[in-house]
């Protein structure tokens, strides 16, 4: 059962960076260049339109915001490979990713309201596909 999902879900990867993911009164919409479509080895700008209910933008004057990369699923006990810091920029929130290797990623962002922000702790989650060569078809 467990490898139908994680096929299913490698399947519809670059779907779901353009879908919304929610928790509670916070959504976001994740874009990864080029094409949301990582390669391996090279750097992947990747954005967080994230905002809470009404359109608020969350960055990080707002939140202490973290971001996780783990290989394949995220699973009790298990490390990140990636950790990187996030940078705020025209109420987004961004960082450079570089994939070490082909597979399935899930992406996960975090972030605890700072104090006078409206907004839930969240937790939000996508799963990506780093590939080789960067074309894909549409």
């Amino acid at each position: 059962m467990k490898h139908l999902l994680l096929f299913t879900l490698l399947l519809g990867a670059s779907a779901l960076a353009h879908e919304i993911v929610r928790d509670g009164n916070v959504g976001a919409l994740l874009h990864i260049e080029p094409d949301d479509d990582p390669v391996v080895g090279k750097v992947s700008a990747t954005w967080f339109e994230t905002r809470a209910r009404g359109g608020r933008p969350i960055t990080l004057t707002n939140c202490n915001c973290t971001v996780s990369v783990y290989a394949g699923s995220v699973q009790p006990h298990k490390k990140p490979v990636l950790t990187p810091k996030l940078k705020s920029e025209k109420n987004r929130l961004g960082v450079d990713l570089v994939f070490p290797a082909e597979g399935a990623y899930t992406l996960v962002l975090s972030g605890m309201p700072k104090n006078g922000a409206t907004f839930n702790a969240f937790r939000l989650e996508w799963v990506v596909r780093a590939g080789g060569t960067g074309g894909h078809d549409h």
